[in-house]
């Protein structure tokens, strides 16, 4: 401990966000885009799919020919570093439970190896109980999520069709990809005895859609992170577009170790642990502090305000447009249904 050292940032930010994942990715490219200045705490190291995916390697690049490893065990090819054991990292169990945890340690967190899959909630989802008695009914239904769908068909690209499916809502899609001879057949004979089969519905391009990303060849690796960008990784698809607007410092290696609070409760700063080093790092925040956790599409996250920090559970990761509009010190139940469902002051592109 005698090489521990604390440094203080004297850089302030509007926003401090924990993770470069589903969550946090979207939370710095919605915030940086809006004029933010914001710094992104990932606990693992840089990773550019374009540059570090392992996306086209042939099994003999690999000394173990592509077989697994504690640091990647889906393969030695595969787009994510570390997975349910991480060294220096252990985590408990409560008494004779046993739930493994995956967790990436690199930019854009497990984006960079997922399948892509990517359905909406549809209008039966929000209304389970009244449904099947299960659960509770979520305070608000699919037509007050759509609009944010719709953006992240636009935003980020999905393929599939438009069906009219009662639960399966239609989108903004991209042409899915032929089907093959297989798939015809399968088709053939669900139809004829009344089961719809309709195209995946994927966050891959299947043309372009800008001029940063390209369009899929279908190589059938996505789970190595595509060098092209054509599917969609946080890292590919929101941090690294957010850093090209100079409103983003990114930390790598740095992991959150505490979050700071003044004598109100209000978060000040959050303290990491640079993992390369011994050294203690605090980042310190302006007003309003967002500190997304771990998250996929749906997941939690945790909101500042005058009550203290609050976890709330959010589905679509695009809400969190309207999490930075709140002012600073208004409590949660006061802002963010209201900016949800009547904020006239949403731009939908």
């Amino acid at each position: 401990m005698g090489d521990f050292q604390v440094k203080k940032q004297s850089k302030k930010y509007d926003a401090v966000i924990i993770g470069s994942g589903a969550g946090g990715g979207m939370a710095t490219y919605v915030l940086a885009n809006a004029g933010l200045k914001v710094c992104l705490l990932e606990a693992g190291p840089m990773y550019d799919p374009a540059k570090n995916s392992c996306q086209l390697n042939r099994p003999w690049d690999s000394p173990r020919r592509g077989a697994s490893t504690k640091f990647r065990p889906f393969g030695d090819f595969d787009g994510c570093y570390w997975g349910w054991e991480i060294d220096g990292e252990p985590y408990t169990h409560v008494g004779d439970t046993k739930w493994e945890w995956w967790r990436a340690r690199m930019l854009g967190g497990r984006t960079n190896h997922w399948g892509r899959i990517s359905l909406r909630f549809g209008p039966k989802d929000f209304k389970r109980k009244s449904i099947d008695g299960l659960g509770d009914d979520w305070p608000i239904g699919y037509e007050d999520i759509k609009p944010y769908y719709d953006k992240i068909d636009r935003l980020l690209g999905v393929f599939g069709t438009n069906e009219g499916l009662e639960n399966d809502p239609d989108g903004i899609f991209l042409p899915p990809p032929k089907p093959r001879l297989h798939e015809l057949f399968i088709k053939k004979a669900a139809t004829g005895i009344g089961i719809p089969v309709i195209p995946s519905r994927l966050s891959i391009l299947t043309k372009k859609i800008n001029n940063e990303r390209g369009q899929c060849f279908y190589c059938a690796q996505c789970g190595r992170s595509c060098k092209v960008y054509a599917d969609f990784s946080s890292s590919s698809c929101l941090v690294i577009p957010a850093m090209k607007t100079g409103n983003v410092d990114l930390v790598t290696n740095a992991m959150a170790r505490e979050v700071l609070t003044n004598k109100e409760g209000l978060a000040t700063a959050v303290s990491t642990l640079t993992k390369t080093m011994a050294r203690n790092t605090k980042w310190r925040v302006k007003q309003l502090s967002l500190l997304p956790a771990r998250a996929k599409a749906q997941g939690y996250y945790s909101i500042q305000n005058r009550h203290g920090i609050r976890t709330v559970s959010l589905i679509q990761v695009t809400w969190l447009e309207n999490i930075c509009m709140i002012p600073p010190g208004r409590a949660w139940e006061d802002t963010f249904l209201p900016y949800l469902t009547a904020n006239d002051t949403m731009k939908m592109e």
